[in-house]
């Protein structure tokens, strides 16, 4: 509790201090950390046995993809000789679809927009679920919130944070809301505590990065919910690559990795993507998030205070 007292929030101290002692001495609930591996999306073929399969485990039994969810996938991969650096491949996408297909959310919120292609995904894999009743009734029809701290994209500074969502879904642009220059804590401002069904980080992976963004969304999420996270073998894949003498592109943190495979609770994994689900009472978090920042920071100087003291305030929104 020292830490918690020297780092958390001026002013703050005392509560924080208050409330973490009374979620720790709180009994734990069950938690195996079971996680069922689904293995990775090959093909077209193999999309469809899977998601039968993600759909059963998910307490789906029966679903099959949507009307329209096979020819939407494959014009994504049609268009995978022009996809962009940084982006997610297609046994990525696959599972994203599915998951987000089988659990037909209304409202999702993404932290790491990029140029925009894992929000166009989503926003189609919502469409094609609720297109019957006509687009979900969110906050002025937005079905996917995006957030990235960067105003110019990342890999391409000539253009604008998700520009590719207007090129992939033409059509459905206005269900989804770029926001830049923001942070996950901006979340707050677009949606109220149990609104969002769903939820896709993919943004920073450096250790405590993921845990700070699962820790920010966790209130905004609906009870039991789920959060995708992305790269979660990013810091084995570099490490494994520096052991044969390549050299890995770009940074490869473990943050995303640590995050996954430490989650204390039900998860599912494909490949480089995977699930976790929140627990049912949401202070259960707070000792699994301690743990996880006795770890070593991958953010350094003047930025790991700031992420520390963040992740203190919001490990208090969770009691």
């Amino acid at each position: 509790m020292l830490a918690a007292f020297r780092d958390a929030p001026h002013g703050r101290r005392f509560e924080v201090v208050r409330k973490l002692r009374r979620a720790l001495a709180q009994p734990a609930p069950d938690a195996t950390g079971d996680c069922f591996d689904i293995g990775e999306f090959k093909s077209f073929e193999q999309f469809e046995t899977k998601y039968r399969i993600l759909a059963t485990e998910l307490g789906y039994e029966g679903k099959v993809p949507a009307p329209g969810e096979m020819d939407f996938l494959h014009a994504m991969v049609d268009r995978d000789d022009i996809r962009h650096p940084g982006g997610i491949g297609s046994r990525d996408y696959f599972f994203l679809t599915a998951l987000v297909s089988i659990l037909a959310p209304r409202r999702v919120v993404e932290i790491g927009t990029l140029t925009g292609f894992s929000a166009a995904i989503i926003a189609a894999a919502i469409h094609r679920q609720h297109d019957g009743a006509g687009l979900p009734s969110g906050r002025n029809g937005i079905t996917v919130e995006t957030i990235d701290v960067q105003t110019r994209c990342l890999i391409d500074e000539t253009r604008a944070t998700g520009f590719e969502i207007p090129e992939l879904i033409p059509d459905l642009v206005s269900t989804v809301q770029v926001h830049t220059g923001k942070e996950s804590d901006f979340v707050r401002e677009l949606g109220a505590r149990n609104e969002f069904g769903l939820a896709f980080i993919d943004a920073d992976h450096r250790h405590p990065w993921p845990l700070l963004d699962v820790l920010r969304l966790e209130p905004y999420v609906q009870d039991g919910g789920w959060i995708l996270l992305h790269d979660i073998k990013l810091g084995t894949y570099g490490r494994d690559q520096r052991q044969t003498g390549q050299a890995p592109e770009g940074d490869t943190p473990y943050g995303a990795e640590w995050l996954f495979d430490r989650w204390p609770f039900r998860k599912i994994r494909s490949f480089h993507i995977g699930a976790i689900e929140l627990p049912s009472r949401r202070d259960a978090l707070i000792p699994f998030a301690l743990r996880l920042m006795e770890e070593p920071f991958e953010v350094t100087g003047k930025a790991a205070k700031r992420v520390r003291r963040a992740l203190y305030q919001s490990l208090t929104d969770l009691v």
